[in-house]
């Protein structure tokens, strides 16, 4: 039976994957060849987190001091813009009917996402759903150990523990500590190999869980 669900945050619970890789390119708009840059570093999957993806772009454009532009300038200014816009984001259809339904009826659910954990706390905080997990889980740490920590802490066992998430990196991630995964979206072409489940709609979640 399943006690505890793990919830991916971009993506699965808001539609802000697109807002995110947006705002890389509104954060450096006066910088002169910073587009097709991003474009390049976009192209390889797994790119990095919004530090190393500026730290190189600015590398890859000679950039200096004295050009009065940092890796954790530009990081600074873009997890400031994405916390409002993520704030104020369209959830992906279902998603709090799903999660209300779940803490009615005692089903333990945390958010892992490699986005960092104070960023994410004060994103969903100013959602108003704090209150609804029992963990919101950011990087540093990944979410192989956000797994593990949480399967660890709650001593369950790798059959109680569920995984849903919209990308080939959740999929890995439960795939590598052995717990089920179910994959949100309409492409198969997202995930390294096929999900066992993939629902178009988080409000199939109930159900599919069986609950």
């Amino acid at each position: 039976m399943i006690k505890c669900v793990v919830f991916d945050f971009d993506g699965t619970l808001v539609k802000s994957n697109e807002i995110k890789r947006r705002v890389f390119y509104e954060v450096t708009e006066d910088i002169v060849g910073a587009g097709p840059v991003l474009d390049e570093l976009f192209s390889v999957p797994g790119s990095g987190d919004r530090y190393n993806i500026f730290d190189a772009l600015i590398k890859n454009l000679k950039l200096g001091q004295e050009d009065g532009i940092s890796a954790v300038y530009l990081s600074d200014l873009y997890t400031k813009i994405c916390e409002h816009k993520i704030s104020e984001a369209p959830e992906v259809s279902g998603a709090f009917n799903t999660l209300t339904e779940l803490k009615k009826i005692r089903v333990k659910m945390f958010v892992s996402s490699a986005t960092p954990t104070n960023t994410l706390q004060r994103i969903i905080g100013m959602r108003g759903w704090s209150e609804l997990f029992d963990g919101i889980m950011g990087s540093p740490d990944s979410k192989e150990d956000h797994l593990r920590s949480i399967l660890f802490s709650n001593n369950y066992s790798l059959s109680e523990v569920i995984y849903i998430g919209d990308s080939e990196v959740d999929q890995k991630a439960s795939l590598s500590i052995g717990c089920k995964f179910i994959g949100i979206g309409k492409n198969w072409n997202r995930f390294d190999s096929r999900p066992i489940v993939l629902l178009d709609t988080l409000e199939k979640i109930i159900k599919e869980l069986k609950l």
